[in-house]
């Protein structure tokens, strides 16, 4: 099964993909508007022949909700509309820093939002064996 973690963010949407365990990230996507975030996804579903997609909710460690979930969410049903796979929400809490603290390289760095895709897919992973 072919699975697209997606690590949605204000400026960069992070990517990665998986398929029989093993991950690799993306590049990712300038979040110009959501429309061409949604074109874009959508073109990689086709071209990977993506059989599911996970996006990562910012689950807030002490409230409820905040603005960042609220425009995730938002985002997370405008895509579920518009794409023919299942979608899965889970939570994406701490991947951007276990991203930061696990970039070593320059390439690793100029790759936190796709790196943070990646761990939010790993988890996602780890909690369906």
């Amino acid at each position: 099964m072919k699975i697209l973690s997606i690590d949605y963010g204000d400026k960069r949407i992070g990517l990665a993909l998986s398929e029989d365990h093993w991950i690799k990230p993306l590049k990712p996507i300038l979040n110009q508007s959501k429309e061409q975030a949604i074109q874009a996804i959508e073109q990689i579903i086709t071209k990977h022949s993506i059989d599911k997609v996970i996006l990562g909710l910012p689950i807030p460690l002490r409230a409820k909700t905040n603005e960042r979930l609220r425009i995730t969410q938002s985002f997370a049903k405008k895509l579920q509309k518009r794409i023919s796979v299942t979608m899965e929400l889970t939570d994406e809490t701490f991947t951007t820093k276990l991203a930061k603290m696990t970039a070593y390289t320059k390439a690793q760095k100029n790759n936190l939002d796709s790196r943070a895709a990646s761990f939010i897919l790993e988890q996602y992973l780890n909690k369906k064996k």
